[in-house]
């Protein structure tokens, strides 16, 4: 007989806290700034989230709101809008990598008829938009391979380069966030997004997250980027969101090519917090992510995750800024500071007040100062000495 699904007796709770909130914020407060930084137009989110009546109605809302954008694209195309077309496709791929997420189950056909639509759907964008954004692999261990997308900056010669690192929430094409507004390519930075072990395209082809490979994953596509004519290969710096905030820590631990770490959403404290305590949808996930179906093997394998964490970090040499809430219900500032106090590297936090996990109330002044913070310190560096931590006032 099938299993119910890691805290299944909790999913009553969870559907009618989905059935109090217009949108996501009742599950995730200020996700919705979030979403708009990353592409998601507001028409799509008020067409999934005006009819979910519980947490299974939303992959297939998700896949209808992409069916209509993907409609839209290819009628936008055969009248030759280009750029309209390009939208429709960009908004059609975010929301089939919306639907296939939340069904965190290996091989589950409507998983794999989801997914397919997102790689339908943002190829032909990147078909369309004309900005060369190109798709690479590359093999980590033998017969494992991390997916990602490379997008030049405009102009000759060698450019610092930033490396996208998503959220346990969130695919590579998620993480390159919007392409008509990407604060790190504006800036004239290479940008580089990734699916690593346990993300959208590894997940697919059953790479599964362990307690190392995600480092390794990363220091292949360091490789590819080093050898590029157009990558300053001195200027590498990482941007993670989420548990991005722990990937990108084990790369630059890993690899000391690592020029700079930038971490936002801190996912940097104690996992019993995630897993445990927070809505019952992170632990699911993170079990398909590891591929661990076994709730005590799980937790056996996030208590040696966080075992090693203190000296995994303490090993990482690159300049390094934490950008958190301290109202953050994933790790609160008390585990935020003891995680700084932990690395020997040149270190800031800056802790805005009155925010929660994805600070989305905030975006909009946010990533643009993490992104000049990015750029000046590829191109300056900090000194060696350097802790600064600094709190955001409300407002």
């Amino acid at each position: 007989m099938r299993r119910q699904p890691s805290r299944a007796s909790q999913n009553w709770i969870f559907d009618n806290f989905l059935k109090l909130s217009d949108n996501e914020d009742v599950l995730h407060p200020g996700i919705l700034g979030i979403r708009y930084f990353r592409g998601f137009k507001h028409q799509d989110l008020e067409a999934v989230y005006q009819r979910i009546t519980g947490r299974r109605s939303i992959p297939p809302l998700w896949a209808r709101q992409a069916s209509v954008q993907e409609q839209k694209g290819a009628d936008a195309l055969k009248a030759n809008r280009i750029q309209s077309a390009a939208g429709h496709y960009h908004r059609a791929g975010l929301c089939f990598g919306r639907a296939q997420h939340l069904i965190p189950v290996d091989g589950h056909p409507k998983k794999k008829e989801y997914y397919d639509g997102l790689q339908r759907c943002y190829g032909k964008f990147r078909e369309i938009h004309g900005g060369h954004i190109t798709k690479h692999q590359a093999e980590f261990e033998d017969g494992k391979n991390t997916y990602f997308y490379f997008w030049p900056a405009e102009g000759e010669g060698p450019k610092p380069t930033v490396l996208l690192i998503p959220g346990m929430d969130m695919v590579k094409e998620d993480a390159i966030a919007d392409p008509w507004q990407n604060v790190f390519h504006q800036r004239g930075m290479n940008v580089c997004a990734m699916d690593g072990p346990g993300h959208g395209e590894c997940n697919m082809n059953q790479v599964w997250v362990d307690q190392t490979n995600f480092a390794k994953a990363g220091s292949k596509v360091i490789d590819f980027l080093c050898e590029r004519d157009d990558v300053d290969s001195s200027k590498i710096g990482l941007f993670g969101q989420s548990m991005g905030t722990r990937w990108t820590v084990e790369i630059a631990a890993h690899d000391d090519r690592v020029n700079t770490v930038i971490g936002q959403m801190a996912n940097v404290g104690p996992s019993d917090i995630i897993f445990n305590h927070a809505q019952p949808n992170f632990r699911r996930i993170y079990m398909y992510m590891s591929n661990i179906l076994d709730d005590d093997k799980f937790d056996e394998f996030v208590e040696e995750r966080d075992n090693i964490w203190h000296g995994v970090a303490e090993k990482m040499k690159a300049n390094y800024l934490l950008v958190a809430g301290d109202m953050d219900e994933l790790c609160s500032p008390d585990d935020i500071n003891e995680f700084l106090d932990v690395l020997n590297c040149p270190k800031e936090l800056w802790l805005y007040e009155g925010i929660f996990h994805p600070m989305g109330e905030v975006a909009a002044d946010m990533y643009p100062a993490i992104a000049d913070w990015m750029l000046d310190t590829l191109n300056s560096g900090l000194s060696s000495d350097h802790d600064n931590r600094v709190v955001v006032p409300e407002g």
